[in-house]
């Protein structure tokens, strides 16, 4: 599908539906790990309400655990964190959420998504993780967009959409939802260059992923924190 200017929609992604389709399990782990991470920091960046009882200390090992899908650790440990989280009142009780807890709650879905999935991993799961961060980025977006809160940086945001490569261009984003596609596209590369049956990313392919992501999140992260602060 495409846009009526001719780019590629975000949502309905041809390219990124064949990307996936020429990937085995163990690169689908890694790419869904990869989603997870771009936007994992405001879910220990930002001060969860009280009444959630989610203890930070979960969300650590949360966090921490998820990183052995890179490098093929345990699952026990990942879906240990997730039986804790689950036991938290959050998963009891009903939440009118702000801007910063509505971005914290769907991360929060998507770590389960991709607990509940993890074993088997099929090119539809691996699909909505990759759709769900491309979500948290544009609704960022348009939440700005639509706010009057200052977010600062913004200077650098507009310069960044006018010089971006024509990729992530082409799908006509605010500077959240190309940034993360540019990051998706890096992190992809290098999972792609592994090939299927490789049993881990190179350690330098982990850590260009790990920090091109990281750096995402902790943008993601800032620009919430002005909604968080307010």
């Amino acid at each position: 599908m495409r846009t009526a200017w001719g780019g590629p929609v975000w949502r309905d992604d041809a390219g990124l539906w064949a990307w996936i389709r020429g990937t085995g399990p163990r690169q689908r782990r890694q790419a869904a790990y990869c989603a997870l991470r771009r936007v994992q920091g405001p879910l220990a960046g930002i001060a969860m309400p009280e009444e959630w009882g989610v203890d930070p200390a979960v969300l650590a090992r949360l966090l921490g655990a998820g990183a052995g899908r890179l490098d093929g650790g345990a699952d026990g440990e990942l879906a240990t964190a997730i039986a804790d989280l689950r036991s938290t009142p959050l998963f009891a009780s009903e939440v009118e959420p702000e801007v910063a807890e509505s971005f914290q709650l769907d991360a929060l879905s998507a770590w389960l998504t991709f607990a509940d999935v993890l074993g088997a991993m099929g090119e539809e799961d691996t699909e909505r993780i990759v759709r769900l961060a491309r979500e948290l980025a544009v609704y960022l977006d348009d939440v700005m967009e639509a706010s009057l809160i200052v977010v600062p940086g913004d200077g650098a945001r507009a310069r960044y959409l006018a010089e971006v490569g024509d990729g992530p261009r082409a799908y006509g984003l605010g500077y959240f939802g190309t940034r993360n596609l540019e990051v998706e596209a890096a992190c992809h590369e290098a999972i792609a260059s592994a090939g299927p049956e490789a049993e881990a990313l190179d350690p330098a392919a982990v850590r260009r992923c790990m920090a091109v992501c990281d750096g995402f999140s902790s943008e993601l992260t800032s620009a919430l924190r002005a909604f968080a602060e307010t």
